[in-house]
């Protein structure tokens, strides 16, 4: 999936996602294409490829997949909405999970600029960002991932509402496989 009017740069911008490599001098640019993260190529008229974001769940976990990703890398999160009680947040990116004395156990997964493989496993002991998750396929999973180095963001799935203060787009439904 792509995110609304998706990053597809503009003539003449500098070190930023989109950058279309247009060879000026003097702004850092070196027109060929390699300038934060930029996706373009010297003298493409401006064309670049979108970022795209598309993820997919298999029986062992699920799969995030980044076209045209940001070489700083990407925060991952999941949050288990509308469980009709004690929903699992703790992979939340924000607020974690409250356990019974007052722990809370929070974690962010680690993605690189193509994405990622969480494995589901079955004890909250075996987490391990960028590795392991609890969350499965069959609950209603909503989906949050953060570029590191602009801290823009997009939220999908089940219900983007439950990161609405955090200035995401809201990119629509959920992964494959749910």
């Amino acid at each position: 999936m792509a995110p609304p009017g998706g990053d597809t740069g503009t003539t003449g911008t500098t070190g930023t996602t989109g950058d279309t490599g247009d060879g000026d001098t003097g702004d850092g640019d070196t027109g060929d294409g390699d300038t934060g993260g930029d996706t373009g190529t010297s003298g493409d008229g401006g064309a670049t490829a979108p970022f795209t974001i598309d993820c997919s769940w298999t029986s062992f976990g699920i799969s995030v997949n980044l076209v045209n990703g940001d070489d700083a890398g990407y925060n991952f999160g999941m949050a288990e909405t509308d469980c009709g009680g004690d929903c699992w947040t703790g992979e939340d990116c924000f607020d974690g999970y409250a356990l019974g004395d007052g722990t809370v156990l929070s974690y962010c997964h680690p993605l690189s600029s193509t994405g990622g493989y969480l494995s589901t496993v079955q004890d909250v002991d075996l987490i391990v960002e960028g590795s392991t998750t609890l969350h499965i396929s069959t609950i209603n999973n909503t989906y949050y991932l953060e570029e590191i180095s602009t801290g823009e963001c997009w939220t999908w799935g089940y219900d983007s509402s439950y990161y609405g203060g955090h200035g995401c787009t809201d990119i629509g439904s959920g992964c494959a496989g749910e």
